[in-house]
């Protein structure tokens, strides 16, 4: 493949994932989809999910546009155009806000503000994907993962179980993960390990799909993606790391062109800002943290009363612990095919959502469980009832 056809790949790559994962999360996008699990927009509280004639013609000029980029990207607006429909669906609704989503309008936004130079868009797209790989490997150096999520990762075949009672495998998986980020970028070791990469999204897809765990397979179009993306951007065939140092781009340069500078902006949400979530400043979906089992979880309490009869199906469904306990995620993972949108502005307009449909507003309310990343003993329970939420 020449190398003048990358970025069009990519994109191509890009609109093709983001087709499949709507469609494997249709009630996500489409309110009369089936959706239960409120509308979490940017600005506002929780909205109940109706369909209107306006979803209709809203989601078919999204599923348009994604498909129009993809045929035609090379055209000048098609980029500009794809991230505006993507962040016109996210606006009303920061569910759709997924780590892939966050991700794609990453490289989007590369690739846009690249003004039209292609060994700088592929470059400001091969650090962003080490990002992804440092990030999603460092995260996942705590017992959280090795001691808990990574043994129930390897129930997905006979010959991986074994595996899950050595934490130290986990830890080395994780480790590995954060490996493939410099032996990408390294141009020495980037052969080794563009193969390495095509093997880790591989034994993910494998675990996930209806073979192994039949679990969470929105995310596969994603693995499949970024390796795909690995094989267009890794390929060897030209070292952009090179050029890009003999036309003398330095930071300097980059702050005194707009073009420029956002990509430094948009490189710097990608491997600075999720430092921050570490002390819980920074949103978990956009911190590269999957699954690291570290996220805080939430849910909403019911110790007495009961729920309003529009939600009693979902609750009867989901609750546990007697029913008194409803986790955020079981809802949105069974209605939508993704987790809620994790933070605590969000977790708030939840609960506020069902304290408007509990009967007992002083004996239910929010509940949140927070973990400190490297000390299981560090985790701790909240209870904010509904009387405090709504004032």
């Amino acid at each position: 493949m020449q190398a003048r056809g990358i970025i069009p790949n990519v994109v191509l790559l890009i609109a093709a994932a983001l087709l499949a994962h709507v469609a494997l999360s249709w009630p996500l996008w489409y309110a009369a989809g089936g959706r239960t699990f409120p509308l979490l927009p940017v600005w506002g509280e929780a909205q109940v999910p109706i369909s209107s004639g306006w979803d209709v013609l809203q989601i078919s000029v999204f599923l348009l546009t994604i498909a129009a980029a993809g045929v035609f990207s090379s055209k000048k607006y098609a980029v500009p155009g794809f991230v505006a429909a993507l962040l016109w669906m996210v606006v009303p609704d920061l569910n759709r806000l997924q780590p892939w989503t966050y991700f794609y309008l990453l490289a989007l936004g590369l690739v846009a503000f690249s003004g039209n130079d292609e060994s700088r868009a592929v470059r400001g797209l091969q650090w962003l994907l080490a990002a992804v790989y440092a990030w999603g490997g460092l995260n996942k150096i705590t017992p959280y993962f090795a001691e808990d999520n990574f043994p129930w990762f390897c129930e997905a075949f006979a010959w991986t179980k074994p595996l899950g009672a050595y934490p130290v495998v986990g830890y080395a998986v994780a480790v590995a993960e954060l490996l493939l980020a410099p032996g990408l970028l390294w141009k020495t070791s980037r052969r080794i390990f563009r193969w390495l990469a095509l093997g880790f999204h591989a034994c993910i897809v494998l675990a996930l799909s209806p073979l192994g765990l039949d679990w969470n397979a929105v995310v596969i179009p994603w693995n499949i993606a970024m390796a795909g993306m690995v094989w267009l951007l890794f390929s060897g065939q030209k070292d952009f790391t090179a050029e890009t140092r003999r036309r003398g781009d330095s930071f300097a340069d980059a702050i005194k062109s707009p073009h420029r500078s956002a990509a430094t902006l948009l490189l710097a949400l990608a491997w600075i800002f999720p430092a921050l979530n570490i002390w819980h400043r920074w949103d978990e979906p956009l911190s590269w943290k999957m699954y690291s089992n570290t996220q805080t979880e939430a849910g909403f309490f019911l110790e007495n009363g009961a729920i309003c009869p529009q939600l009693k199906l979902v609750w009867d469904k989901h609750a546990y612990d007697e029913g008194g306990k409803l986790l955020f995620d079981d809802w949105a993972f069974d209605n939508l095919h993704v987790p809620a949108y994790n933070r605590m502005r969000t977790h708030q307009h939840v609960a506020e959502y069902l304290c408007k449909c509990a009967t007992d507003s002083t004996r239910s309310g929010l509940w949140r469980l927070r973990v400190q990343r490297w000390d299981h003993s560090k985790e701790h329970w909240e209870k904010i009832p509904c009387t405090a939420l709504i004032r």
